[in-house]
């Protein structure tokens, strides 16, 4: 736990039968597992019957008026201060923990855990959220998230244009809303830029995630995008993933690729022929390649399980089958 009060907060919510998240209910049992003797100590006062009174009136001055002549010698008067002491500061935390969890158990699910997020500046802003995913925000981009245990899992609502690192959660869904797509993951990296509603699209790096727009939906994996045009889901494979992720010009990254587009891109890249001979062109692609690496026509047809003729050294290749 990050402080006191946090863990506070937490046992109010335990105490009183308040459902914990996952990520809340790891925390608590890591506290317990660290402190088990107190966490039985205050478990014990809580199950502890008391007796209900409609009005209880205590003259604290008058009770050790009359305990304190029946006090045998003054080791006793301060074994009893001790208790006395011991216990108005186990009741009084009762009390903060009590109010901690009245406060917890009757406020509304909504304004449990929702967080703001918001770029004004020129560049991208890094935020982590709370279950330890990373958003890479854009200028003038605006983001709320919000976790549910009841069902609805992970929530994000975007405005703006947003790079998405999700962390896995036990199969927990996250789930992004926008004025004009939604989309839904377990766990994966994606673009979603929503600036615009002529240019709305989502773009996928990692993994495989489900797009929604209207009453159309689309699921698309590593290297795919989903834009919406005329009202209506397209889909197509990312051709330049370095220019749509902001990646490194110098490393160029490819996710279950076309072998065709790949040569396409590095002839871009390098100026670097690289010629197909048929049936080449079923291989899809899964590496990073730099484009100062001295052969990277070689690389590619060990990726291919092929072989490269060099037709012009450092300029013109061609990949063959053995």
């Amino acid at each position: 736990m990050s402080n006191k009060e946090d863990i506070n907060q937490l046992l109010a919510r335990y105490f009183t039968g308040e459902t914990l998240s996952l990520v809340q209910q790891q925390e608590l049992d890591a506290w317990i597992a660290s402190h088990q003797q107190e966490f039985e100590q205050m478990r014990r006062l809580m199950n502890a019957p008391m007796e209900a009174s409609a009005e209880i009136h205590f003259d604290a001055g008058k009770a050790w008026q009359k305990i304190e002549p029946r006090l045998e010698n003054r080791k006793r008067i301060m074994a009893f201060e001790r208790k006395i002491t011991f216990f108005l500061s186990v009741a009084a935390s009762l009390l903060v923990l009590l109010g901690i969890g009245a406060f917890y158990l009757f406020r509304t699910p909504t304004e449990d855990a929702t967080m703001y997020y918001a770029n004004a500046e020129n560049s991208v802003k890094q935020v982590l959220l709370p279950d330890s995913s990373e958003v890479m925000l854009y200028p003038e981009a605006t983001l709320s998230y919000y976790y549910s245990d009841k069902g609805e899992g992970r929530m994000a609502a975007l405005k703006g244009k947003a790079f998405f690192q999700v962390k896995k959660m036990h199969g927990i869904p996250f789930k992004v809303k926008t004025d004009f797509l939604d989309v839904e993951v377990l766990g994966t990296s994606f673009l979603v830029d929503v600036a615009r509603k002529e240019k709305a699209g989502v773009f996928v790096k990692t993994g495989k995630v489900r797009v929604e727009a209207a009453e159309h939906e689309v699921v698309i994996q590593a290297n795919e995008k989903a834009e919406l045009k005329d009202g209506m889901l397209k889909t197509d494979t990312i051709l330049r993933p370095q220019e749509v992720f902001n990646m490194d010009d110098s490393v160029l990254v490819f996710e279950q690729t076309p072998v065709t587009e790949v040569v396409k891109i590095i002839q871009e890249k390098t100026g670097i022929q690289i010629d197909l001979a048929k049936g080449l062109e079923k291989n899809q692609i899964t590496t990073r390649i730099n484009i100062d690496e001295p052969d990277i026509a070689g690389e590619l047809a060990f990726l291919c399980g092929c072989k490269c003729e060099t037709l012009v050294k450092g300029k013109h290749y061609r990949l063959y089958e053995k």
